[in-house]
């Protein structure tokens, strides 16, 4: 079973918005949906897409909203 880092690595990882900002070079670095949203001001975020609706963390904990990169653990709605 991966761990929840090696998911999300192939969810968050692969996300467009994710990779467009760099969002690994800066806090919390991943897992934004358990940990809060990037530490990168929200004005200075290119919104690519989202992947979190596809990711098992995100269909296993029922989570609702997606975009935790930007908006935190509550998600957009």
């Amino acid at each position: 079973m991966p761990t929840l880092m090696g998911i999300c690595k192939d969810y968050c990882g692969t996300c467009p918005t994710f990779k467009e900002n760099n969002l690994r070079g800066t806090k919390p670095h991943a897992l934004f949906c358990a940990r809060g949203k990037t530490e990168i001001p929200e004005d200075k975020l290119v919104d690519k897409g989202c992947n979190c609706f596809d990711c098992p963390i995100y269909v296993k904990n029922e989570l609702e909203g997606g975009w935790f990169c930007f908006h935190g653990m509550e998600g957009k709605k």
